[in-house]
């Protein structure tokens, strides 16, 4: 095949293969997000995400990933179930919007390496696959593959998805014909994201600090919460999508799916906070296995299950924080003394 025969048969294979869109991206270094990261890392932005800055010249520079890489395949898919879903039941806790299923990352995983597959067997050259797991500047080839823009909520936005995309990658040696690109940015004026971010995380257009941001406390940071920290989580549990939720792109203009690849589960749209705070590991393992939720592993999920009774405010929380004052975790314990005094203040205070 001559190379935009290829081209044209590697997104037809993909978008068989159930993406939502695919874009063909030039290995060459991307100066411009390479320095923008190390402006980051240097600014310790990334908080307790120490992998962040390990191997971070191999993050712009997809051969050494892949020897004698050429290009990038840029693959997305939407987790968006239409703006009809029904929002979170009175007195749960939030969990973000992708992780109400099986875990993307499986989904994703299984569909490219059937792409890769492909891709080597036609072109006789090697390929290699990424989703979210190795040092990928995933929005990075994404935009340079003309899929969508980076926007200002840190977010790749497409006119036609909005920016409840995940993402994925096969760096390959073949001859392809890259797409124009990076794609054009749609953000304007708008300020919405920025505005409604309840702890100030996104700092600058396109620029989240991790050391404010609901997500890492909920999902990476392993042990306590500061305690300056715990209010701003409000009735989060396991991420948070308040800047994609005012987009508007998200708001307006996002197509929702029409089919169910992640299997999302009525159960995951909240989640109530006592039952799991008082879930041993063998239930909370069997019930939430094979979900994004085990990536904040039982102990933080009950962690953060106390910090959500904290700020709900509510007294009916009080005997099952109680009970947790006697657990095993030293962290379980401190979160729900907390918790205690945040709810019994509240009221003393009425």
């Amino acid at each position: 095949m001559t190379p935009a025969e290829l081209t044209a048969a590697v997104k037809d294979r993909a978008v068989s293969l159930g993406f939502d869109a695919v874009g063909i991206a030039g290995a060459t270094r991307p100066e411009r997000d390479a320095a923008a990261l190390s402006a980051w890392l240097a600014g310790r932005k990334q908080a307790g995400m120490a992998w962040m800055a390990r191997r971070q010249d191999v993050r712009s520079d997809p051969a050494q990933l892949l020897p004698g890489c050429r290009f990038i395949v840029a693959v997305a898919m939407s987790y968006f179930p239409g703006r009809d879903d029904a929002g979170v039941p009175p007195g749960r806790a939030r969990v973000a919007l992708y992780a109400r299923g099986r875990d993307y990352h499986k989904v994703l995983a299984r569909r490219l390496r059937d792409l890769s597959a492909w891709l080597e067997a036609v072109s006789t050259v090697p390929a290699r696959t990424f989703v979210d797991t190795g040092p990928v500047l995933e929005r990075t080839w994404a935009e340079r593959a003309g899929i969508g823009w980076i926007g200002k909520n840190a977010n790749l936005i497409s006119r036609e998805r909005g920016s409840w995309l995940l993402l994925g990658e096969v760096l390959t040696c073949a001859d392809l014909t890259p797409d124009p690109g990076p794609h054009a940015d749609f953000c304007g004026t708008c300020t919405a994201c920025l505005d409604a971010c309840p702890t100030e995380a996104i700092e600058a257009p396109g620029r989240v600090d991790a050391n404010r941001c609901i997500s890492y406390w909920t999902i990476e940071h392993r042990g306590p919460i500061p305690q300056e920290r715990r209010a701003g989580l409000g009735d989060w549990i396991f991420g948070c999508d308040v800047c994609q939720e005012v987009c508007p792109w998200n708001v307006s203009f996002a197509a929702g799916r029409t089919d169910d690849p992640f299997g999302r589960r009525d159960d995951l749209r909240g989640l109530d906070p006592i039952d799991l705070l008082e879930l041993d590991e063998p239930a909370f393992r069997a019930r939430y296995s094979g979900t994004s939720l085990m990536r904040a592993k039982w102990e933080g999920m009950r962690r953060n299950a106390c910090v959500v009774l904290g700020n709900s405010g509510s007294r009916d929380a009080l005997p099952a924080l109680r009970r947790a004052l006697g657990d095993a975790d030293p962290v379980v314990r401190e979160h729900a003394a907390w918790a205690i005094d945040r709810i019994e203040g509240d009221h003393r205070s009425d």
